[in-house]
């Protein structure tokens, strides 16, 4: 088959190593090490050996970012310098041969100062938990060394790749921004009263220099041969020439192994599955793959072209105006949008086509614009031998043991060539299209717009065969564009021969095929142009991310500095500098383990059998841990109702733990896991959605529906001269639906066993339970377990109980195998095996006068609680549900509902959300049934001083006592939100455009913050030395700010500088029996009880001050000492400290604009304003709103959870499938502010809790949507109400838009 005259690979030439430099530092890795193989990725080994934790990781499929770190190389083609972000998750160790690495480790630090990157983060407060800081920054950082010149423009597309679940992204773009030269003179205004407040312990050197790169790296790209032969008999091949990629080729065949191309590698983040290789032929190196050339006859891109050079390249002929190549800058806005900045990065154009050729169900953007444009693949089937074949034939051929060569694109002379591609997406970056498009057509040059030739028309996304819409091109020959019947024609002709495949998760059959004909209408309205009615022509644009901008409005006094000061969080620096260890980061114990769970792969039956056998006998495999081996009960749910650590038999969810493996590393505990073999009986179909009881309830229904309670406001009168006579019933049904955490640091423990105890750092919310379980499970007393958490990446209540779940199997494993171990959960073991936020359904009957005003309301309220009921937050949505609304006439029932789901948790806002979301609803129903405007609808019912409250807060607070600020706040907005003005000008948008529409919505909220008891220890410790002061508190920080605005208080107090105060880690020692840190009030009680603590020591230095004469503070303290005072003091609150529940108020304006073409949409700009008393850090406060609004967002647009019908499996189980927002999601234009002149008289030193309120009025995002889709119903001639479900996803709303192909007109 191969002819080889001689060998490419000889002993002068070829290496069996390979060498790379991190931060300077050269590094040599050999198979002969024994530690890092063909499957050992670079994020593995800059963590693991080069002990660099900075640098994180969390999907593992090049999807978040936190693992993004900096490269510099030689172009082997070009010999041109690059500099380039790559997401070091993906890229294996033995790709990195002759790379310079830079983590964020080299950009600065404590001892040697920060860089300008890592400062503006800093002062822009672009840091909460701080564990996707790292990938944002070395993102930035390889923006900046690229390019001599950043603009906005760039920044605004650079962090495609890169997920933040805290921030809300503004105040990161805007820390980035501020460092391009054309950042806006406001950001530059923010940027100089920071450099005036720099960094602490921080002296900015000069940002590392790109000139230093070109004395590193040699002028020419020096390449070497390697073939690296390992223990488990895998090869891994770097050739540098053609003729040597065949050579190995031939090796691998002649030998019988299985290989794999390898160049990028980016295609394993989506099949992880393939495989498995013996043999892998790394081909980045050849020089003769990576050619850029245009001419005469077209354009032609080396097979190792990155899309990224694909793109730039593109630009520059678009720049050059050369004629024949329209079509270049399209083609380099569409390959913009393909994955994202760090894969385009590494990814290839050959290799985006072998993943289309391989998986034809994969709807690879490339492949559909080469085939539109009628481009040709130069194929290889040996290194003497090519041939040129088309787009659409080579997807049908053979491609066994050839080689993509190189691509052809011609060059399209004729100018009555129409190019254009579309990709319509869950999310409008970083996302797989759900239909993609290219259309190529030849127009006659006069007014009647004729087809001259045969179209192409190429779709992607309808079935793993269709290409072509061939039929359809057929009839569009010779017709005249500018005519309805053509269109019609061609409409009708398309519906025929479009049909879709249905497999889940994608998006429906019927979505799909309405886009094929919609993105054909635009592009014909497109050809029509100015010739198309008024009203029709925005039918031919698509939806575009605008520059986003923020302003930020809030109070500050002066007079109380350090407190009400927007202060940089105090772990800011070290989180920007990667410093900041999470547990994650602990470096290796001796003799340390690594525990993979095997999780159940249905949600429906009996455990028949377990065999570990396979998996044990992998080598440095030790132990698989299962429910027999738990030595006390096996339950880590040991306050409400019991849940297993490890099944014990009956499975109740898909994704439920069976049992723990146990590995010397990481990759060989998921290997081994993938082996155990579990066999299953009694398999039943699961119940997936709540199986709701008819109207009426009866005992029937009681096997699904667990609880039945009822709340009620009292009777309205019938006397009640408010209300008016003439009686409209409103009545309907609304659901909405779970939501992941997507917490960027996934669930972890490490336990290691001491003299006289067990030694745990759990990422947990809640110590006291984390404690209690683990004792239970390991049948010890709870002073053998020691609990120390520093921080943890993000958590949104998905830590408090479900940490535990974790933890309690992570010490089982430790206890029995008597060494420390580690379990660190992959992304889609996480999603699959915790909870989610409840989905609920309401149920109601409304009796409303003429006016607008509620005198009777019944509704049934259903929570599903997934498989047990344990976290449910059922109590605070009937609670909630009230909102800030008169409830005279109210009757709510709340029921708890299970499923054969993961049993659901607690989510930020819990039950507060749904509770808010719920009644909001019915005020959009009401105000649409009686044509009114909402906002007269919800201001006509809302609370006053005495209105009832529909659950009490204590036998003795039955009602509402104190000023609705609504009302005020309600005046203001629509001057500072333009209000009235923005409504007529939506209208008339709505008039004059027929595929475009608007809405705009306004969500009033009133957040009830009860403390509910929750304590929290907090211990001040002064030291007589110096007077340097330490503090440790019950709570945990994970990024809301506490231990910020905790330093903020005592600096307050005791009148010393925030620097002389340190906060520790929390642990259950000093935080002892501390409760869940959750609930938005954990910051709150934890600065109260601070300021006790403070007040006890400064009554205790009090007589010993009096003596003295002004002592500084340092002089106080020493004296102190001297004499014997404790310079110690704790507190914890309690119900009888002075602290009273309050409400928090809060008002958000929604903008959106959607495309009834496609159901794509932007929201224009939202403003929002809070309540939040005197804010003890408006820059933690602001953050905190921002970060809640975006993932409410999240919530109700983009994030939808599917399983499959059959087994249960969770479908949408990591960043490809499950898309939370990205930067490009968040409002075009995002105004924050927190209410003016407001203090809190009943709060912790006047301040209110920001945490969760915001995320409560999200909910506008989905009504402003409503309402644009309700204006284009109007014109479809349907005014009928109709209930839009959340989450409300661009299917919905093309559906809902009632989107009528056969009314397409031009």
């Amino acid at each position: 088959m191969f002819r080889i005259r001689r060998s490419e690979f000889t002993s002068a030439n070829t290496s069996d190593f390979v060498s790379f430099y991190i931060n300077g530092e050269l590094h040599e890795v050999r198979p002969s090490d024994g530690k890092f193989g063909p499957g050992s990725k670079l994020v593995d080994y800059i963590r693991e050996e080069a002990k660099l934790t900075g640098t994180k990781f969390m999907c593992r499929e090049g999807g978040c970012g936190a693992c993004l770190v900096t490269v510099k190389l030689r172009n082997v083609s070009t010999g041109r310098l690059v500099v380039k972000a790559v997401n070091s998750c993906l890229i294996p160790v033995f790709s990195c041969d002759g790379w310079r690495i830079s983590t964020v480790e080299s950009l600065g630090n404590r001892k040697d100062g920060y860089s300008k990157i890592q400062q503006q983060l800093v002062n822009f407060g672009g840091t909460q938990c701080g564990y996707c800081t790292p990938g944002m920054i070395m993102n930035m950082n390889s923006l900046m060394e690229e390019k001599a010149v950043v603009k906005t423009k760039d920044i605004e597309d650079l962090l495609d790749g890169n997920i933040c679940r805290c921030t809300g992204y503004r105040p990161i773009l805007d820390a980035f921004k501020s460092l391009a030269a054309d950042a806006p003179e406001e950001l530059l205004r923010q940027a100089a009263v920071h450099a005036k407040q720099p960094v602490p312990d921080c002296l900015v050197p000069s940002d590392p220099c790109s000139e230093d790169l070109l004395e590193e790296l040699p002028e020419e790209p020096q390449l070497t041969n390697i073939w690296a032969k390992f223990a488990s008999e895998e090869e891994w091949a770097v050739p540098t020439t053609i003729a040597g990629i065949f050579e190995a080729v031939q090796r691998f065949v002649s030998s019988g192994k299985s290989y794999r191309i390898v160049a990028g590698n980016t295609g394993t983040g989506v099949f992880k599955n393939d495989g498995p290789y013996k043999g892998f032929i790394d081909i980045i190196n050849v020089a003769e793959l990576g050619a850029e050339t245009v001419d005469s006859t077209g354009v032609t891109l080396g097979a190792n072209v990155t899309l990224t050079h694909t793109l730039q390249f593109l630009k520059r002929i678009a720049r050059s105006q050369m004629e024949g190549f329209s079509y270049a800058l399209p083609m380099s806005q569409h390959i913009n949008r393909i994955a994202n900045v760090p894969v385009r990065n590494v990814g290839t154009l050959a290799g985006n086509l072998m993943l289309k050729h391989n998986h034809q169900e994969f709807p690879s953007d490339i492949f559909l614009m080469l085939t539109t444009l009628n481009a040709t693949l130069s194929i290889a089937s040996s290194s003497t031998r090519t041939e040129n074949i088309p787009m659409e034939g080579w997807l049908t051929s053979s491609m066994e043991n050839k080689l993509i060569v190189s691509i052809h694109i011609p060059r399209w002379l004729d100018n009555s060539y129409v190019f254009r591609s579309f990709k319509i997406s869950r999310r409008y970056q970083n996302a797989h299209p759900d239909v993609n498009a290219g259309f190529l057509f030849k127009i006659s040059q006069d007014k009647n717009k004729t087809v001259i030739e045969k179209p192409n028309i190429v779709f992607g996304g309808i079935t793993s065969s269709f290409v072509r819409a061939s039929k359809t091109e057929a009839v569009l020959i010779g017709k005249s564009l500018k005519d309805v019947s053509t269109l019609q024609e061609a409409m009708k002709t398309l519906e025929d021969e479009i049909q879709p495949s249905n497999q889940l998760p994608d998006a429906s059959p019927e979505y799909r095929k309405a886009l094929t004909q919609s993105l054909l209408y635009k592009t014909i309205l497109q050809i029509v142009g100015v010739d198309a009615s008024s009203k029709n022509q925005s039918g031919s644009k698509q939806i575009k991310k605008g520059k986003t901008k923020g302003k930020q409005v809030f109070d500050m006094d002066k007079s109380m500095w350090p407190l009400n000061k927007p202060v940089a969080k105090i772990e800011a620096a070290a989180q920007c500098s990667g410093e900041a260890v999470f547990i994650s980061d602990i470096l290796p114990q001796h003799r340390e383990l690594f525990g993979a769970f095997v999780l159940s792969t249905i949600a429906k039956g009996d455990i028949e059998s377990i065999d570990a056998s396979e998996a044990l006998k992998l080598p440095r495999v030790h132990a698989f841990i299962q429910a027999k081996d738990v030595p006390g009960p096996n339950n880590f749910m040991v306050y409400t109702n019991p849940e297993e650590i490890f099944c014990s038999g009956k499975i109740m969810y898909a994704g439920q733990s069976i049992g723990l493996v146990l590995g010397e590393t990481r990759a060989i505990a998921f290997e081994a896991a993938k082996l155990v073999q579990v066999k299953y009986r009694n398999v039943e179909k699961p119940t997936l959605e709540p199986v709701l009881p008819p109207d009426e309830f009866d005992e029937n229904w009681l096997t699904c529906v667990k609880t039945f309670n009822v709340v009620k406001g009292p009777e309205r009168k019938v006397d009640d001269k408010e209300t008016s006579p003439a009686e409209t019933i409103v009545q309907g049904e609304f659901k909405f639906g779970g939501q992941y955490h997507f917490h960027m640091e996934t669930q972890v423990c490490l336990c290691v066993p001491k003299e006289d105890h067990l030694r745990v750092y759990s990422a947990t919310q809640w110590i006291d339970l984390t404690q209690s379980a683990i004792a239970s499970a390991l049948a010890i007393p709870s002073n053998e377990v020691q609990i120390e958490v520093k921080r943890i990446g993000g958590a949104y209540g998905a830590k408090i109980c479900r940490a535990t779940h974790v933890a309690t199997a992570c010490a089982v494993a430790s206890k029995i195998t008597n060494r420390p171990v580690r379990v660190f959960l992959d992304l889609q073991t996480n999603m699959e095996l915790i909870g989610k936020r409840s989905p609920y359904t309401i149920r109601y009957k409304v009796a409303v006068d003429a006016a607008g005003r509620i005198t009777n309301l019944k509704a049934s309220v259903f929570a599903e609680v997934g498989s047990v009921i344990n976290d449910s937050d059922i109590d605070d949505a009937a609670k909630f549900i009230q909102n800030c609304y008169d409830v005279t006439g109210w009757e709510v029932t709340k029921s708890e509902v299970l499923t054969d789901k993961a049993p659901n948790t607690f989510c930020r806002a819990p039950g507060t959300s749904q509770g808010i979301a719920m009644v909001e609803h019915l005020m959009e129903h009401i105000a649409f049934q009686l044509q009114k405007d909402p906002l007269e609808i919800r201001t006509i019912n809302f609370i006053h001083d005495g209105s009832p409250l529909l659950v009490p807060y204590s036998p003795d607070e039955t009602t509402f006592v104190g000023e609705n600020k609504l009302l005020k706040m309600i005046e203001r907005m629509k001057k500072s939100a333009d209000y009235n003005s923005r409504t007529e000008i939506v209208s008339a948008f709505n008039k004059n455009n027929r595929w475009r529409k608007r809405g705009i919505a306004v969500v009033p909220i009133r957040y009830h913050l009860d403390f509910q008891g929750y304590k929290y220890p907090v211990y001040v410790a002064i030291y007589k030395n110096d007077g340097t002061v330490v503090v440790t508190h019950g709570g945990i920080e994970m990024g809301q700010g506490i231990n910020t605005k905790v330093a903020q208080t005592v600096a307050y107090k005791f009148s010393i500088p925030i620097e002389k105060i340190r906060i520790t880690a929390s642990n259950n020692i000093i935080g002892a029996n501390a409760d869940l840190s959750g609930a938005s009030v954990t910051s709150e009680l934890c600065c109260y009880a601070a300021t006790v603590a403070c007040q006890i020591l400064l009554d205790r230095m009090k007589p010993v001050k009096d003596q003295m004469k002004n002592p500084t503070w340092e002089q106080l303290i020493a004296t102190c000492g001297k004499v014997g005072i404790d310079l110690t003091a704790s507190h914890m609150y309690s119900s009888a400290d002075p602290v009273k529940t309050y409400d928090i108020w809060g008002l958000t304006v929604s903008e959106v604009e959607i495309d009834c073409l496609t159901g794509e949409y932007r929201i224009l700009r939202v403003d929002l304003t809070e309540d939040a008393g005197r804010s003890l850090n408006p820059e933690v406060d602001i953050g905190q709103i921002e970060g809640a609004f975006v993932m409410a967002i999240g919530w109700w647009t983009t994030e939808n959870l599917v399983h499959d019908s059959v087994s249960g499996k969770l479908l949408t189980n990591g960043t490809w499938e499950y898309k939370p927002p990205t930067a490009a999601d968040i409002p075009t234009d995002f105004r924050v502010t927190l209410l003016r002149k407001s203090p809190n008289p009943f709060g912790v030193l006047r301040s209110k809790a920001t945490g969760e309120p915001p995320l409560c009025m999200g909910i506008s995002v989905l009504f402003a949507l409503r309402h644009a889709i309700y204006a284009a119903r109007r014109d479809a001639g349907v005014t009928d109400y109709v209930s839009i479900d959340g989450p409300l996803t661009q299917e919905k709303i093309l559906i809902n838009c009632l989107t009528n192909p056969q009314k397409f007109d031009i």
